[in-house]
């Protein structure tokens, strides 16, 4: 069993304090992927559970292994780095063998090994081949091949995908899905970016400033973020907001917009993801900015009443819009989300 508990893990550099007590329960098999941006702690917390970087404080366990108090080498655990790692005087094969002859493995067995393990990364015509004959992705398949060759329960990778190009990075996370699935082992995924986060995990961990702000799974977080930074970290663009004032208990006005919330408040934030905007009587009073026509929908940028607050509208592309059309933008009520003054979500159902 590969069950991993972070518990109170916290790491200073300095005065700076880059993790904050962090919790976690990852279960066996689980794909789970830290998303933040840059210097939230994500890429900190991952070394730490290597054996690169030492807590100054909580404990690590897998399965029932405590594993903080062993050094890397004697964690059983794999990581997949940024930039590869892969040995450019060694063979395709020699490479995948790496941590099965460090392990002082039979020859045999280590043959056997990375032609089963090449086989899984479709490598296995390329055995013979060295790094510089390969493309990026090619050696990003060497690189995990060799980190699923040795068996591990754990396989930690941090940002594997971002030195690939765009197409690139499409057709491998289709793949690193696909393999993932069939080595039975639990993974911790480092990204900053949130179409790998929603496309690979079966559960996503945000981080800001070196805490866990929501863990759950894609879909949940994106219909219903838990603050107003995931709400508007996860969406690409990111949700539309607009402070709300009560004129009655239970119904509120934005920017002239009159719309049912939560009882028992005076003023609180709406939230609405742009492709639950659409046109239609009474709604908010907008006038077009910019219009950028995507393909599938038309993106349009509007100011709202007071012309200062900025909507997102994922529009049918077969509508007519033109920049400086005003328009009435009529929310899904059923996709409202409502968040307090401290950002944070307050459950409501139409």
């Amino acid at each position: 069993m590969a069950q991993i508990q972070i518990q109170n893990i916290e790491k200073r550099f300095g005065a700076f304090q880059a993790l904050k007590g962090i919790n976690l329960d990852i279960q066996d098999q689980e794909f789970m992927v830290l998303l933040g941006a840059s210097g939230c702690g994500k890429s900190t917390l991952l070394r730490i559970l290597a054996g690169l970087e030492t807590a100054d404080e909580g404990t690590l366990h897998v399965g029932e292994r405590r594993i903080d108090t062993l050094q890397a080498k004697d964690r059983k655990l794999s990581m997949v780095f940024q930039n590869y790692a892969v040995f450019p005087h060694l063979t395709v094969f020699e490479n995948i063998a790496f941590g099965l002859r460090m392990q002082k493995r039979p020859d045999a067995e280590v043959a056997q090994k990375v032609q089963a393990v090449a086989e899984l990364v479709h490598l296995e015509s390329m055995l013979q081949r060295y790094s510089g004959q390969l493309s990026g992705g090619q050696r990003q398949r060497v690189a995990l091949a060799r980190a699923l060759a040795v068996e591990p329960g754990v396989i930690l990778m941090d940002e594997p995908l971002s030195n690939l190009d765009a197409l690139l990075r499409l057709e491998m996370r289709a793949e690193l899905k696909t393999i993932l699935s069939k080595s039975n082992t639990t993974t911790i995924y480092v990204t900053h970016d949130q179409v790998e986060a929603m496309s690979l995990a079966d559960r996503i961990s945000i981080m800001n400033q070196g805490v866990i702000v929501q863990c759950d799974t894609p879909l949940e977080i994106y219909r219903n973020p838990a603050t107003t930074f995931v709400a508007g970290f996860i969406g690409n663009p990111p949700m539309n907001f607009t402070a709300a004032t009560a004129v009655q208990n239970g119904v509120f006005d934005t920017m002239g917009m009159r719309i049912a919330g939560p009882k028992g408040h005076t003023a609180l934030t709406m939230g609405v993801r742009p492709e639950d905007m659409a046109p239609g009587d009474n709604g908010l009073q907008c006038r077009i900015a910019v219009i950028e026509p995507l393909g599938a929908h038309t993106l349009a940028t509007a100011f709202v009443g007071d012309q200062k607050t900025v909507f997102r509208a994922a529009l049918d592309s077969a509508g007519s819009y033109q920049q400086g059309q005003n328009l009435s933008l009529l929310p899904d009520l059923s996709r409202v989300r409502w968040y307090d003054a401290q950002g944070k979500l307050i459950p409501f159902t139409i």
